[in-house]
């Protein structure tokens, strides 16, 4: 009987360490796995009138305020500028609005604001989720983010909704998702909620003019078929199998 106890006893023994073994291994893969981001959860907006559809200052959980500029997307300018430099914001909306369709500077603006709008009213209905790695944008105050809010019941990313609405351009710096997600992957699910609100006529692409996106002049090439661009979308195409 005794031997039997000390043969179970070894037994739990070398469980265990293999256990913790297996654990130091792999810890690496674990953690990049859940991402490489501070987790910053309890998130408040902190209003500021530099706020922009894709761009805005959060109260972290430790009482700080911090700018986040978020990955994948880019809402058009909510305002025209001039910087005390002499330059503006005039050719930034310009290309914002030809991604669009060739939006004219007023119809770009207006969009701008709807993006500036619907960012504000999610941020500041309740407390939310940022992922950060702390990466500057261009060498500056703000950092790169993934921000996650709470939308009509379900836990959703900001930067895919404001593309979901037909808000935000795909156009900036992307990176791997807090989930394991890589970057192509993301841009994929991106141009399909894209095309979407281009068949729905959401936010600037409800103008109806010709519209003009990343998916370029061939389309996107999503497992074994395309989806194809916009200008072979409004041709009535919408699918090419391989």
């Amino acid at each position: 009987m005794a031997r039997g106890r000390r043969s179970k006893g070894v037994l739990v023994l070398a469980l265990c360490v293999g256990a913790v073994l297996w654990w130091l291994d792999h810890r690496g893969v674990i953690e990049a796995e859940r991402g490489e981001y501070r987790e910053l959860h309890g998130c408040t907006l902190v209003a500021h009138r530099n706020n922009d559809g894709d761009s805005f200052r959060v109260k972290t959980p430790d009482g700080k305020t911090q700018e986040f500029r978020l990955y994948f997307v880019d809402a058009p300018e909510s305002a025209l500028k001039t910087y005390r430099n002499g330059d503006s914001n005039k050719e930034r909306l310009r290309h914002q609005g030809e991604y669009f369709g060739k939006l004219t500077q007023k119809e770009t603006i207006a969009v701008g604001k709807q993006a500036k709008e619907l960012t504000a009213a999610l941020l500041g209905s309740e407390p939310f989720s940022v992922f950060t790695s702390d990466e500057p944008v261009f060498g500056g105050p703000r950092h790169y983010a993934f921000v996650q809010v709470r939308h009509r019941g379900q836990i959703r990313w900001l930067h895919e909704l404001l593309v979901e609405n037909g808000l935000a351009r795909i156009y900036t710096k992307g990176a791997r998702m807090p989930d394991g997600t890589e970057p192509e992957t993301r841009k994929r699910n991106l141009f399909a909620l894209e095309h979407k609100a281009m068949r729905g006529k959401r936010g600037a692409w409800e103008q109806g003019r010709s519209p003009v996106s990343l998916f370029g002049l061939f389309g996107l090439r999503i497992g074994n078929g395309w989806i194809c661009s916009p200008s072979c979308w409004r041709n009535g195409l919408f699918l090419v199998l391989m």
